[in-house]
This record gives structure tokens, C-alpha cells and sequence, in this order.
């Protein structure tokens, strides 16, 4: 008799979206690149992390995945640290990789869900205006929470 998987695991729908992205980047991959088993690595690899992603968050909660993608920024930071990139690109995967860090943490600490965000983000006053406002009240989010 069969057994049923694990809540934590994604479901076939997920599953199957999860493949389908990591075709396509495979798919861009190969087209940029030209080389077949480069864009084979890269959508596996594509799709195993994303696939861990979801279950990440199945298991823990719903911003795991922002923490765990946060945690990848920084480590690809930190290998391109040693590789002796600019100071401009360190910055940015610190400042990029750390907010997303902060981001999943902070909400998984206080338990809100992707439902529960409280108000929609609107760019009332036109794309000009209210889109800069809409963007800085979401990267202030993890502060305000």
C-alpha cells in the first residue's frame, strides 16, 4: 500500500510549475551559452533549489523561502568576495541578500502570512509618484513589522 507524502512536500501542481520554470531556464541558458550540459547543470540545479525552496516553506512558513533565497545571495557574495570582485558588487549582494534575510525572518517571527499582509500595495498618484511610495513601504516592511 502506498504511503502518502509528507505535508511539508509540494504538491503536483507545484511540482510541475517548478519543472516547467526550470526548462525555461535551461531553455535561456542554452540559447545565451550555446552549451548543452551548462544549461542541463543549470536548470537541475534551478529546479532543486526551488523545489527546496517550497517545501522550506511548507515546513517552516511562508517567508522561509525569502530567508533561504536571502541566505544564497550572501553566499554567492561571498564567493565572489574571494574571487576579488568590485566593491560595488559586494555591496549590493550584502545590501540585496541581507534584506531578504531580515525580510523572511522578521515575518516568520511574527508570523505573518502572504495573506495576512496588511494593506495591498497601491501606486495611488500615478506610476511617477505613487510607485517610488508603493516600493519603499514594501523594502520597509521587515522594520515596520
Amino acid at each position: 500500500m502506498a504511503t502518502a507524502l509528507p505535508a511539508w512536500f509540494p504538491d503536483r501542481a507545484a511540482v510541475t510549475n517548478e519543472f516547467a520554470a526550470a526548462i525555461a531556464v535551461g531553455a535561456t541558458l542554452y540559447l545565451v551559452d550555446g552549451a548543452l550540459s551548462n544549461a542541463v547543470i543549470a536548470a537541475a540545479a534551478f529546479f532543486a533549489l526551488r523545489l527546496f525552496a517550497d517545501a522550506l516553506q511548507a515546513a517552516v512558513g511562508d517567508y522561509a523561502g525569502n530567508a533561504f533565497f536571502g541566505l544564497l545571495v550572501l553566499a554567492v557574495t561571498g564567493y565572489a568576495a574571494v574571487l576579488q570582485t568590485s566593491s560595488w558588487t559586494l555591496a549590493a549582494g550584502v545590501a540585496v541578500g541581507g534584506w531578504f534575510v531580515i525580510d523572511g525572518i522578521q515575518h516568520l517571527r511574527h508570523g505573518v502570512t502572504r495573506d495576512e499582509v496588511g494593506v495591498p500595495y497601491s501606486h495611488g498618484g500615478g506610476p511617477v509618484t505613487g510607485l517610488p511610495k508603493a516600493l519603499l513601504v514594501r523594502l520597509a516592511e521587515p522594520l515596520l513589522v
